[in-house]
């Protein structure tokens, strides 16, 4: 009886391991994919914006939730089809794209997460320079087998805001 009751211990112990081996498991897959959505995602931004013939508005449904809102550098807040817009309108205008994303953080807690990264975007837009240091924070739900972002807040520093007032001065002068 006393040596049953100690392998009853043992396989249950052995049973308790292998499913926490298997969560923190998932939970390192879970991580990874939305790492590599994130990098992903960057990645066919950045071709976008240097010329790729890459539809934009199917990209970001592919990655975000459609009803969300953004909050963007400036503080404001706007649906993603305004993000979509303004994406469209800029790239145009775009030369020389860069980013890269540093101090990538991810979370998973069973079916939602976040992502925290700085977010290094350089390039020119009508000719003048911009380098943006942009920390992001994405919210994201299970999807199924897969993830999406159900919220995204960006932050920018004072030397980035100072560089959207000059372009904003910019253009307004040449209209």
């Amino acid at each position: 009886m006393k040596y049953a009751l100690t392998a009853c211990l043992i396989v249950l112990a052995s049973c308790e391991s292998k499913e926490a081996k298997e969560q923190i498991r998932t939970v390192a897959q879970d991580e990874s994919m939305i790492r590599d959505m994130i990098a992903s995602l960057n990645a066919q931004l950045a071709k976008a914006c240097n010329g790729a013939n890459i539809d934009t508005d199917s990209l970001m449904d592919a990655y975000y939730e459609t009803n969300i809102y953004y909050i963007t550098p400036w503080g404001w807040s706007e649906p993603l089809d305004t993000t979509k817009a303004r994406l469209q309108k800029a790239i145009p205008r775009i030369k020389d794209f860069e980013n890269r994303i540093e101090k990538l953080e991810v979370k998973v807690y069973g079916d939602g997460a976040y992502a925290s990264f700085i977010l290094r975007q350089n390039y020119t837009v009508d000719g003048a320079l911009l380098e943006e240091y942009l920390p992001t924070t994405l919210i994201f739900e299970r999807r199924g087998e897969g993830w999406k972002i159900v919220h995204a807040h960006r932050s920018t520093d004072y030397e980035t805001f100072q560089q959207y007032i000059a372009l904003q001065l910019k253009q307004e002068a040449l209209r």
